[in-house]
């Protein structure tokens, strides 16, 4: 079994379709996932997701930023979320030297 990874959603499926159609051009293998759930209910689903394989997510997201598909932003985690992490990781630490 392939596993995939979604590089990308959206709501608006000739945008979606038209970056599934760059990657292939550039020999990355990837489906659109939830294509015809959401052309019944567009918005209902969190759009279409365009997937690839596992392997191949690091290359895909180099093709989708530099064909001006996607920003490098759009790949990099929030500071809140990292701050939520390292709260996290204090909380772990402090349990588990009190064991």
């Amino acid at each position: 079994m392939i596993n995939l990874v979604t590089v990308k959603s959206s709501d608006i499926y000739n945008d979606i379709s038209i970056a599934k159609t760059y990657l292939e051009d550039n020999g990355i293998f990837c489906i659109l996932k939830d294509e015809l759930t959401n052309q019944v209910h567009p918005y209902a689903i969190g759009g279409v997701k365009l997937q690839v394989k596992n392997e191949d997510v690091e290359e895909a997201i180099k093709l989708l930023i530099e064909g001006g598909f996607s920003k490098k932003e759009d790949f990099e985690i929030p500071e809140s979320t990292l701050r939520i992490v390292r709260i996290y990781e204090k909380i772990v630490s402090f349990f588990s030297k009190n064991k």
